[in-house]
């Protein structure tokens, strides 16, 4: 065979083929000599058993064909391999390009015809069985950019980026060099995924419309792009939400990425702050992801009881960690925020209030901001710094150390790991509170003062010990507390 063509110049169409058997081939043709150079063309039909091509062993192939030298043609082409078989028609004229396939191949085994950038793509993807594939596709030439088509692909288990999936099914659509999957559906144990996207090479971009998945973010992310995991990861669904995504991620150094992911959420949350996990309900909001940043706004869930807003811009360049976010809570359960932070059971309150902050990183000394809290119907001594105060008030002021505070409030600022606040005050039935201080959380000591004055049937059984000031030293976890004026 090998001979044959190169007796017409045509040995380079079988210069990766390699037989262990003749081929069979029927051909029959004509030799135009009337203007130079001559004109070859042929007509035949051949046939090839147990043969490699690029590496890749096939058991038959078997077609009809055509060529002039300037025109070919493959007709009812079959093509078998071990993991399945290939049907297709080719033309290849000037100006006009035309393929069919319909495939059950393993598309892995076919990669070394493709050229390095689908190489590259077919590496990612395991099929333990492989996809039913059919495609009609035409253009002005063989170019892949210039092909216009539509197909549809199927498939059963298979995994992509290391991240599986049960099936998959879409109607497939070349043009302008991308390939767009529409009516997409994909499937895995704990959802399903839908929607349309679209595969750019020429571009480097993939570009998503009404993505819609009750599918786990985590691993979902990586079939859109692996280094968006890390602007995902710290949102951790204990089931997968439902999300809707739209836009565009570009790889290999693309710009302009803009990707919107929608959250709704009826599942709780875990999310780690100051060192503890919130465990929020009802979580809904939008993720806004571009080159380096990653904005939340807004954002809304429930948290013991009350509600919590916020929103967040975080950088995720590599040489720039910074953040800002902003967040308001209120009527959440003072008693279960109290033993999560401080394994203190308190017996009721709320808590409302508002913290706008910025830092770098996770290094949780650079945080700086400033807010406001407010704690209603709550026993202020469930606040381990305050904790060794009840004792001592209830000696000067009968059970004030375990009256229900109608009221605490402060404003406060946080910078190098120190809380401060100058107007920390509480407003209780048979006493009140009035402090400022530093509270070193980062580093447990504390810097406090606290003036404590009885009030109601307190302030008239001890007159003398109506007005005392107590300064509050050493850790934040064993507080020392000692009187100022006495």
């Amino acid at each position: 065979m090998k001979q044959l063509l190169e007796g017409f110049g045509l040995e380079r169409y079988l210069a990766d083929a390699s037989f262990t058997s003749p081929p069979e081939i029927e051909l029959s043709g004509s030799i135009n000599l009337s203007e130079p150079p001559p004109r070859l063309s042929a007509i035949g039909h051949v046939q090839v058993e147990d043969f490699n091509f690029k590496t890749i062993p096939l058991l038959q192939v078997a077609a009809d064909f055509s060529w002039d030298g300037r025109r070919t043609m493959w007709r009812d082409v079959r093509l078998r391999h071990s993991s399945g078989e290939l049907f297709a028609d080719y033309l290849d004229t000037p100006g006009d390009f035309r393929l069919n396939v319909e495939s059950s191949i393993n598309p892995g085994a076919l990669r070394p015809l493709a050229d390095r950038g689908l190489q590259e793509f077919l590496g990612q993807w395991e099929w333990p069985r492989s996809p039913s594939v059919r495609l009609k596709i035409h253009g002005p030439s063989r170019d892949p950019i210039t092909w216009i088509g539509t197909g549809e692909i199927a498939l059963q288990r298979a995994r992509f980026r290391g991240v599986w999936m049960n099936s998959a099914s879409a109607e497939v659509r070349f043009a302008d060099g991308a390939i767009t999957f529409d009516d997409l559906r994909v499937t895995r144990d704990e959802g399903a995924g839908t929607g349309s996207f679209t595969y750019d090479p020429v571009h480097h971009a993939v570009r998503l419309r009404n993505v819609r998945t009750t599918l786990r973010p985590a691993d979902a992310i990586y079939w859109i792009e692996p280094k968006l995991f890390k602007a995902i990861a710290p949102y951790k669904f204990r089931s997968p939400p439902s999300l809707v995504a739209n836009g565009v991620v570009h790889y290999k150094g693309g710009e302009n990425t803009q990707l919107e992911i929608a959250v709704d959420s009826s599942s709780e949350m875990d999310y780690l702050f100051l060192g503890k996990t919130l465990p929020l309900e009802r979580v809904r909001g939008k993720l806004l992801i571009t080159d380096d940043r990653v904005q939340l706004t807004p954002m809304e869930a429930t948290l013991f009881g009350g509600t919590i807003n916020g929103s967040a811009d975080i950088s995720v360049a590599k040489e720039d960690p910074r953040y800002r976010a902003s967040i308001s809570v209120d009527g959440v359960d003072f008693p279960k925020l109290t033993d999560l932070y401080f394994k203190y059971d308190t017996a009721r309150g709320q808590l409302s209030g508002t913290y706008d902050f910025q830092g770098l990183g996770e290094d949780a000394r650079t945080m700086h901001g400033a807010g406001k809290i407010k704690v209603a119907n709550g026993n202020v001594f469930a606040i381990p710094v305050f904790g060794p105060l009840s004792g001592l008030l209830s000696a000067v002021i009968p059970g004030a150390g375990y009256s229900v505070a109608k009221q605490a409030t402060a404003s406060f600022t946080i910078k190098d790991g120190v809380i401060r606040t100058d107007d920390f005050k509480v407003s209780g039935k048979l006493f009140g509170m009035l402090g400022h201080g530093d509270l070193h959380f980062l580093d447990n000591k504390l810097d406090f003062d606290l003036r404590i004055s009885a009030s109601g049937p307190g302030a008239v059984l001890t007159p003398v010990y109506s007005l005392f000031e107590y300064k509050g030293e050493g850790s934040l976890t064993k507080p020392n507390w000692r009187p100022k004026n006495f």
